[in-house]
């Protein structure tokens, strides 16, 4: 009966993806568009759970994808697709060197894995994934920089030890984060109760994808004419 109550409290993928674009979605429309400062904090209190979230989901569909390759180029597609509506949003210019979106950090952490899981069994070489990623993260300006990096690889690999795992996440965002940022610390709660068992119902496959891009121009449009 326990062993049932338990499996019962999992939650799946999509779920925390569902959270994590809800997250986002709060997140950038505080940014762009409210002028409420009481409104504005608790909205970006709750978009601090998004990057979490999609780190966490990151680290789990490298695991279970049946072809890194095309997970590798479907990333760095939407990167790329992504850059105009980013810099539109927050920089008001169509091309903006300054930052790059958070994809060019999802794409840089996933390329870290890959390396990881090539030479898993070369501790030296191995090393060296995650201070490249890094430091190519922190030299492109991308999205949350190196501690983006760091948070996906933390949790590959620690996957199989959940207390750890939310612990070394729950260090590098206390040490990376100031202010609203510590609110990041509740999606580790349901990072830990994820299960890769649980039966959802299917979702479109590109629907997140196309989302981030999407919900970035329709905010930086709405963002000009308000």
């Amino acid at each position: 009966m326990q062993q049932t109550h338990q499996t019962k409290r999992r939650i799946g993928r999509n779920f925390l993806k569902t959270v994590a674009v809800f997250s986002m979605l709060c997140d950038h429309t505080a940014f762009l568009l409210s002028e409420d400062l009481w409104l504005y904090d608790c909205m970006r209190a709750v978009g601090r759970l998004s990057f979490v979230l999609f780190s966490f989901v990151l680290a789990q569909g490298f695991l279970t994808t049946h072809n890194v390759k095309k997970y590798i180029a479907r990333l760095f597609f939407f990167a790329i697709l992504s850059e105009i509506p980013f810099d539109l949003a927050f920089y008001g210019k169509v091309i903006y060197l300054g930052q790059q979106n958070v994809l060019f950090t999802f794409l840089i952490a996933l390329l870290v894995l890959a390396g990881l899981e090539r030479y898993e069994e070369n501790v030296l070489i191995k090393s060296i994934f995650p201070v490249a990623g890094c430091l190519l993260a922190w030299w492109l300006q991308t999205d949350y920089s190196y501690m983006g990096v760091l948070l996906v690889t933390a949790f590959y690999l620690f996957r199989f030890f959940p207390d750890i795992q939310a612990g070394v996440a729950g260090g590098l965002l206390l040490v990376s984060g100031s202010g609203l940022e510590i609110f990041g610390l509740f999606a580790l709660p349901l990072c830990y109760c994820y299960s890769p068992e649980k039966q959802e119902r299917p979702l479109p496959k590109y629907f997140f994808y196309f989302f981030y891009p999407g919900h970035l121009l329709v905010l930086g449009l709405l963002q000009c004419l308000l």
